[in-house]
This record gives C-alpha cells, structure tokens and sequence, in this order.
C-alpha cells in the first residue's frame, strides 16, 4: 500500500530509494507520523536524502519509543489517557490506539504476590497492539519513573503493547455481545543479566500477576462474559490469580461455544480448531 500522496510526493522529489521508502512505510503503519518526523532528522544529517537504505531506518523505533514515552508519560502519572503508540493496521498508520490510565496498583494484588507491591501506572491498551489487530485490549504495568520506562521500553525484547511496560495480559473484546477472550499474559522485555536495567525489571517482576488482576477486576465490573485461552506459559498464573479473587476457572461448555463462535474474539485459526473440536480442552470460562 502507499503511503498517502503528499508524502510520497516528498519521497519522490527527494529521490528515497524504493526499499527504504518500503521499509518507512512498515513503520509507519505500526507507529504513525512520529516516524516520518524522525526519519527526517536522520535525512537532514546526510548529505542526500537519496543515498539513505533500509538498514539506516534501524534507529527509527528506538527514537520514536523515547519520544513517545517523554511525550505521554507524564499524562499517564497524572491519570490522562492519550494515544497508544501502536496504531490498527486497517487505518495504515493515519488512526492511533489509546492508551488509558486505571492508576496504582489494585488492592487485592497483595494477597497475591509474596513480597511487596511493585510501584507502577497501570495502563489499559484499546486497540494498541503491535500487530495491529482491531477489538484488541491489553493491560499493562509500566514503569513509575520516566526514566525506568524508558530503559523498558529500549530494552531487549518485543513490545507488544505499551513501551516502559515490562509485560501485559492481552486479549480480545466484543463489547457488542458482552464477551472478553484473555489470549496472552507475556513480558514486553527479556529478563537482563544484570546492571541497572536488571534492578528495574526486578522491581517490576510480579508484572503478571498486576496485570492479570487488573484485567479479571475490570472486565468482571463491566459485566463481561470472561474467558482465557489456555496455554502452558500462563496456566499456572492463571490458576494462582483466580484461586487468590475467589473465582472459578472452568473448562468451557457447549453452551460457551456458542457465546464465543458468535462473537469476534478468537482468530480464524483458534474459530476453526474450536468448531472442530470444542472449546473445552482449550478454553476457560472464569466466574
């Protein structure tokens, strides 16, 4: 797809080669214009824009998170929602996601976790994944200190969601048919060896058990149908969380199957196998 006529008119006067035009407009689609503002400081320090490749566009998304993170990290402490930094792929890159401050950490994590609460924002991502995918909605835990956020968010790792976020539970919505599909509980960073980044991601390691309560509490207080996928990497948090809030993990009925191949939470391949199968040695219903 190209990108909208006035830029690439401007590509075209300045000769950037086709692939790097094709490389900036993956990016672009993923995270909007602050890509183009920082690929055109990059343009201004060479002597011709022309001779600009792919591999130059690498620092891109490194300046574009830190940008993103001193732009809207203040906002979030101060409880203003603002826009997510991943934009839904249908809109390529012209429609952003938000990103909605829930506040500290929930009251009922202490329960949960053995020693003490994480400091962080906790942060609700609607239609701010990086794949792109539209009805998506994610909670994160992101760092307190702007500048923790920040080595988060240029850490080693996929960013998934919202950068300084150290891990999120995702999922999908259908707020039409009232029902919620939590997918993943996953790290946005890979845990480091050591250093000062290392003491950051200690500080924030109970990430999965913040967010996982966060998602049960807000998705239950708006009265949504919840269920999770099951998958190895997350069974056992899933487990600990529910049993902690006092709900009940069941495998998911006929009458389930149902709800869920009627509304537009589960992928094509996860509607398939579901159809084909059944949903109870895959999915959970949590009440």
């Amino acid at each position: 797809m190209p990108f909208p006529e006035h830029i690439a008119r401007v590509f075209h006067a300045f000769g950037i080669a086709d692939d790097t035009s094709a490389t900036l407009y993956d990016l672009y689609v993923a995270m909007g214009d602050e890509v183009l503002e920082v690929f055109g400081d990059i343009a201004e320090n060479v002597d011709s824009p022309a001779s600009l490749r792919p591999e130059d566009c690498a620092p891109i998304r490194g300046r574009v998170i830190e940008r993103y993170l001193r732009r809207n990290h203040p906002r979030w402490a101060a409880g203003m929602p603002t826009p997510s930094l991943y934009h839904p792929r249908a809109f390529e890159g012209r429609v952003s996601g938000a990103a909605i401050p829930l506040g500290n950490v929930q009251p009922e994590t202490a329960g949960l976790v053995e020693d003490a609460i994480p400091d962080g924002i906790l942060m609700q991502g609607r239609n701010a994944h990086l794949d792109g995918s539209q009805e998506t909605i994610s909670f994160d835990f992101v760092a307190a200190e702007l500048d923790d956020a920040i080595a988060l968010g240029l850490a080693e790792g996929q960013q998934h969601t919202l950068p300084g976020s150290v891990g999120e539970t995702t999922g999908t919505l259908d707020a039409a048919n009232g029902v919620a599909l939590i997918r993943e509980i996953q790290p946005n960073v890979h845990e480091p060896s050591g250093g000062e980044l290392a003491r950051v991601y200690h500080r924030h390691r109970n990430w999965h058990i913040v967010t996982l309560v966060a998602a049960l509490q807000w998705l239950r207080n708006h009265r949504l149908k919840v269920f999770v996928l099951r998958a190895e990497a997350h069974d056992r948090t899933v487990e600990h969380v529910t049993r902690g809030l006092g709900l009940t993990l069941a495998p998911a009925t006929r009458d389930d199957e149902l709800v869920l191949l009627n509304a537009g939470v589960m992928s094509a391949g996860l509607h398939k196998e579901v159809t084909l199968f059944g949903a109870g040695g895959l999915i959970w219903r949590v009440s």
